[in-house]
C-alpha cells in the first residue's frame, strides 16, 4: 500500500506569499483607483467652486455698478428737481425756500435783502411773430444774463414765463438795490439773438426789501410783483 504525498512546505509558503502579494497589489490598485477618483471629484469641485466665486463677485459688480447708476441718477433728478427745465435756473418753490432762508439769516444778522420782480416787456409778440422756439432762445439769453449779475451768495429763479425773480443778499439800503436794478434795466434791454434776427425788449422790475416792506417770503413777492406792474404801467423799461 502507498504512502500518501504531501506538498512541499516550501513551495506551499511561496506559493501562499504570491497570493498575498498579488492581493495586495490589487489592493493598491483599488487604493489609487480611489485616490484619483477624488482627486477627479475634488477636481472638479473646485473648479465649481471658482465658477461660483467668479459668478459672485460678477454678480457683487453688477450690482455696484447698479447702485452707482442708481445713486447718479437719484442725485440727478434731485437736482433737475431744484431747476427750472429750460432756463436752468432755481424753480419756484426752492427759490420761496430760498428766501425763506434769507429771512432767517438777516433777522439773527440784522441785515436787509432784496428782492426784484422782473418781467419782459412786449414778450408775447416774440413768439407770435418767431415762434416759441425764439422765445425759449431769448428767455434761455435773459437767464445767462441775470446769472453773470448776481453773486454766488444770491439766487435767480424763474417765476413763470417770462418772470423771473432775483433775491440779492444782504445789501446796504434800498438806494444800492435800485441802482443795480437799473443797471439790470440796461442790460436786459440789449439786443436778443435769435433765428438769425435780433430783436430788442425792455424790462420792468419791481423791489422789495427786508425787513422794510414785509417779514414774509410770500408777501415779499407778492410786493415786488406789485412794485413791478406799476412799472409796467408807467411804460415799462423802468424800476419800482
Amino acid at each position: 500500500m502507498n504512502e500518501p504525498q504531501y506538498a512541499n512546505p516550501q513551495l506551499l509558503r511561496n506559493t501562499m506569499l504570491q497570493l498575498n502579494f498579488e492581493a495586495l497589489s490589487a489592493e493598491m490598485v483599488r487604493m489609487r483607483c480611489e485616490v484619483i477618483l477624488q482627486q477627479n471629484i475634488w477636481f472638479r469641485q473646485q473648479q465649481r467652486l471658482v465658477q461660483h466665486n467668479q459668478l459672485l463677485l460678477l454678480t457683487l459688480m453688477q450690482t455696484v455698478s447698479q447702485n452707482a447708476n442708481t445713486q447718479t441718477k437719484l442725485q440727478q433728478v434731485s437736482l433737475e428737481s431744484q431747476y427750472d427745465v429750460l432756463t436752468k435756473t432755481l424753480n419756484r418753490s426752492v427759490m420761496l425756500d430760498r428766501i425763506s432762508q434769507a429771512i432767517s439769516l438777516s433777522k439773527r444778522q440784522q441785515s436787509r435783502f432784496a428782492l426784484l420782480f422782473i418781467d419782459l416787456d412786449q414778450f408775447k409778440p416774440v413768439n407770435d411773430q418767431y415762434g416759441h422756439a425764439a422765445g425759449d432762445a431769448v428767455l434761455l439769453q435773459v437767464s445767462a444774463r441775470l446769472t453773470a449779475a448776481v453773486r454766488d451768495s444770491d439766487a435767480v429763479s424763474r417765476h413763470g414765463g417770462d418772470e423771473f425773480l432775483l433775491l440779492l443778499n444782504d445789501i446796504k439800503d434800498s438806494q444800492a438795490a435800485t441802482l443795480f436794478a437799473n443797471r439790470l434795466v440796461q442790460a436786459l434791454a440789449q439786443p436778443y439773438q435769435i433765428a438769425g434776427a435780433s430783436v430788442s425788449l425792455s424790462a420792468s422790475i419791481g423791489i422789495a426789501l427786508y425787513p422794510e416792506h414785509s417779514h414774509s417770503a410770500n408777501t415779499l413777492i407778492n410786493y415786488a410783483d406789485a412794485a413791478m406792474y406799476r412799472a409796467k404801467q408807467q411804460g415799462g423799461g423802468r424800476v419800482c
